[in-house]
């Protein structure tokens, strides 16, 4: 269904087909297409509801490019006027445009004209695609025959009639529905009263609704968990490969629950390895287009913050059955891959077998194997070769993968630790280390192997893509790293290739400017997505990649797993099946948006708590170093990776003018850029806006 929408929206953006009433248009475009009639008439219906198809006049339709339309999210500024944002620019709306538009609506704008103050286009609202009108966040304020709602979001308020309080007090936090759309102030009800946001916890819920994530399961979706066992019967699995007495184990972090991957390895006589990556077979417990399995497609993937996760599958699989805890047996899809002393992968086969963990490793443990300490060496005893054979073949692979010009980023990350209360009070910066290098290396080596064997197959797939940058963004970054004197690797005008960009990692490894240096070329990057065409991962230096080895908490590897499975057991036909090939451009659509919104959300909760953290230290001086700046000020990010604005405004020795090409606030006698250091005062944060304010201090 999603290629047949492809092709006839195609073709009516296009002018190759007249205006025509739906029927006669659904019988042209069946017969141009090649499609049963009445499938093309329910693609037209379902684009019209989404926007995508507009009637021009009565009975005539047309794609909205032809007709010069625009879809949106309507954002509202202030009573008298309101802008559309779009990719190609916003559409500046005014009031007497708004036509019965509240803020968040996703609307058709017909283009109407230049705004005079700014020259943006300028809109008409033609039709509302999709109401924002259930899920909102505000204040609630208390009339006694009545309230209003502050919302958060909109800048606007919502009416609440005495019945629909729900028990809601005033000040309190509180998520609300708008039942009717009236002139001045729309009517709301409230859904869910999530109270003050000082009480433990409360803050969590806010953000978790605010992003409309899908907390807890439908009763469905935990009745039919519930039903799965949670212990392996061999006996009903002799097709598949029992590795249950090899030398198999996990190494996660100390608080994992959801253990998808363990790992083996032989060491060759000619220096060669057989390294074993052993992936729990979900696929086997969530098949397609069940209960748990369309649930699990809404959410896409697991979230992670803090000390908490909200699982893409109910804990009966994520840290059930499907976990490869120890000592226990699994259902696994295992890849053992030959590699040589070089970090090739000579050859490599897939099969569904039957393992037992006998360890659950965590990072420490095994750095202190590697690293020569010797009670540790002693109590794991029995897998210390294997440990140190797994850091030699570690090593091997990630200079192969540096040889290519793979780009390691170097970015502290801050993990926030809580007290009993639920408030920061600490933030722990974390590096990589050898340990979790050792695991990131194997993943990727069979992540890469997976990819290279099924795009030969000529199958439907979902593959993890990293396009290569915007031209403009990177000239950007050459101008960037031009002011701070490193070189810049290749012609702008040339097609740039990672070993440039990790040319320049390596130049600024030791200077100051580093972390911003990485910073800023990590920004300049796209962003990686799902898709099921195979164009290679820049960042890595790939021409192959997927993700294939955490089907607990992500949708994409789930989904390959089943196409692996159908293709182990010769079920072809399925796999090229139009349905199987249409429902994989959905999934890699739909499981990149979501994962978009998880990072949203862990970033705001991680930001939220930093922000909190940092509202003991009002009055303190920090040294930071300048790592963003615009024509509002510049951001400075300290040692602990807080990080906080000095609104120019506050810089009162100069006029201080943005200079976007070099990323940098230029006064007459002074200027702040990109990677210089700098002493700042906190003088505020703001938590829920995610906000820390610094002033400079002058030396």
């Amino acid at each position: 269904m999603e290629e047949l929408k492809e092709k006839v929206l195609e073709v009516l953006n296009s002018r190759f087909v007249s205006h025509r009433g739906l029927d006669n248009l659904a019988v042209i475009l069946s017969r141009f297409l090649k499609e049963d009639a009445d499938e093309v008439r329910s693609v037209i219906l379902d684009l019209i509801d989404s926007g995508d198809v507009v009637e021009v006049s009565k009975n005539k339709f047309a794609g909205i490019r032809i007709v010069g339309f625009v879809k949106g999210k309507f954002s509202y500024s202030n009573p008298s006027f309101g802008f559309v944002l779009n990719d190609n620019g916003d559409i500046y709306i005014s009031r007497k445009n708004f036509n019965g538009v509240f803020d968040g609506d996703e609307v058709l704008v017909k283009i109407i004209g230049k705004a005079h103050k700014d020259k943006k286009r300028e809109g008409k609202i033609i039709k509302i695609i999709a109401r924002d009108n259930d899920g909102l966040l505000g204040t609630f304020h208390d009339f006694n025959n009545y309230g209003l709602v502050d919302l958060d979001k909109k800048r606007v308020q919502v009416r609440i009639n005495k019945e629909d309080f729900l028990g809601a007090k005033e000040d309190d936090k509180v998520v609300i529905d708008i039942k009717s759309y009236k002139a001045g102030c729309p009517i709301g009800q409230v859904v869910e009263v999530i109270g003050s946001l000082d009480k433990k916890g409360n803050d969590i819920k806010y953000f978790l609704r605010k992003y409309k994530v899908r907390e807890d399961f439908p009763l469905s979706v935990m009745s039919e968990a519930k039903k799965i066992p949670q212990t392996i019967d061999k006996s009903k699995f002799k097709d598949r490969v029992d590795l249950t007495n090899e030398m198999i184990f996990t190494i996660d972090g100390k608080d994992a629950k959801d253990l998808d991957d363990a790992v083996s390895l032989k060491k060759c006589a000619d220096g060669s390895f057989i390294l074993g990556v052993h992936i729990a077979d979900v696929g086997e417990y969530v098949r397609l287009n069940s209960i748990i399995d369309k649930e699990a497609y809404e959410r896409g993937t697991s979230i992670y913050f803090l000390d908490r996760v909200i699982p893409m599958l109910p804990r009966e699989l994520s840290n059930g059955i499907c976990s490869l805890n120890e000592k226990v047996d699994r259902l696994a899809l295992s890849v053992e891959m030959k590699i040589d002393k070089t970090g090739e992968v000579l050859d490599s086969k897939i099969f569904e077998s039957i393992i037992r963990s006998q360890h659950r490793l965590n990072y420490d443990e095994v750095l202190e194997v590697i690293e020569g300490n010797t009670d540790t060496q002693a109590r794991l005893a029995d897998i210390k070769d294997m440990i140190l054979d797994m850091h030699e073949l570690s090593t091997i692979l990630e200079n192969r993968r540096n040889k290519f010009g793979a780009l390691n980023f170097e970015i502290p990350e801050g993990e926030v630790l809580l007290d009993e209360n639920g408030k920061a009070k600490e933030i722990e910066v974390r590096k990589a280390t050898k340990s979790t290098k050792l695991i990131e290396t194997f993943m990727v080596v069979t992540n890469e192997t997976i990819a290279r064997t099924f795009d030969k197959l000529k199958i439907p797939f979902v593959y993890r893509v990293h396009e290569k940058p915007d031209s403009e963004k990177i000239k950007t970054f050459f101008n960037f790293i031009d002011t701070l004197g490193l070189k810049i690797p290749v012609s702008p005008k040339k097609q740039i290739e990672p070993k440039d960009l990790q040319g320049v990692l390596e130049e600024a490894q030791d200077k100051d400017s580093k972390g911003v240096v990485n910073m800023v070329m990590l920004r300049s990057l796209k962003k990686a997505k799902y898709l099921n065409k195979c164009l290679g991962h820049f960042g890595m230096a790939l021409e192959f990649y997927s993700h294939f080895t955490s089907p607990i908490r992500r949708y994409p590897d789930l989904t390959i797993h089943r196409i692996i499975k159908e293709y182990l057991h010769g079920n072809l036909s399925f796999i090229k099946s139009k349905e199987m090939a249409g429902f994989v451009i959905k999934a890699s659509d739909k499981s990149s948006v979501q994962e978009r919104t998880a990072e949203e959300v862990e970033r705001a909760i991680t930001d939220y708590k930093k922000c909190e953290y940092m509202l003991e230290f009002s009055g303190s001086e920090f040294d930071g170093i300048i790592s963003g700046v615009t024509n509002k000020g510049f951001y400075v990010e300290l040692d602990n990776t807080c990080e906080g604005l000095v609104p120019v405004s506050s810089l009162t020795d100069d006029f201080y003018e943005y200079d976007e090409e070099k990323l940098m606030l230029k006064g007459k006698r002074n200027y702040y850029r990109i990677g210089e250091k700098v002493r700042v005062k906190m003088i505020d944060a703001i938590p829920l806006e995610r906000k820390i304010n610094f002033e400079v201090i002058k030396s």
